[in-house]
């Protein structure tokens, strides 16, 4: 095992800089939410009643749900927010989210205290930042997989 590997066993969750989490209330309309995304430059926004995490919206829901034009930009976020994600806390190692995120296909997850109340957002762009910034030489360094060969020829 790396030490990289050892490391992201090892490292909480909490131990990783992240920023602050969008947070929108309950009943908020989909055209606030969306322009507090674009204003924030988030991706995501946790959707909470009170400090309760109750949902999550996220580009990809812009993409999939508001593309249609079938969403009134007027209604309620909890109609295209995604119910009850799952979360994780600011004690749970790093490997765990990295587990979770590559294996259920997550790209954000909500971080939740003791009480189920909404503390932060852990994102893969969180992780891959903190694997650059704390293991520059493995990343730059990986060795060529020999055995790969690529889809379609690069460039144009």
């Amino acid at each position: 095992m790396s030490d990289l590997d050892q490391r992201l066993r090892e490292t909480r969750i909490r131990e990783i800089s992240l920023p602050e989490p969008l947070i929108v209330q309950r009943g908020a309309s989909v055209r606030s939410v969306v322009s507090q995304m674009r204003a924030g430059k988030r991706s995501c926004a946790l959707i909470c009643a009170g400090r309760k995490i109750e949902g999550l919206f996220t580009e990809r829901d812009i993409l999939n749900r508001l593309s249609t034009g079938a969403v009134d930009l007027d209604s309620a976020i909890e109609g295209v927010m995604t119910a009850r994600p799952k979360t994780l806390g600011p004690e749970d190692r790093v490997a765990t989210a990295i587990k979770m995120m590559t294996q259920q296909g997550y790209r954000h997850v909500p971080l939740v205290d003791e009480h189920g109340a909404g503390v932060g957002l852990l994102t893969a762009l969180d992780i891959l930042t903190y694997i650059a910034e704390h293991y520059p030489a493995e990343v730059v360094n990986l060795p060529l997989k020999l055995d790969q060969t690529p889809r379609k020829a690069e460039g144009g």
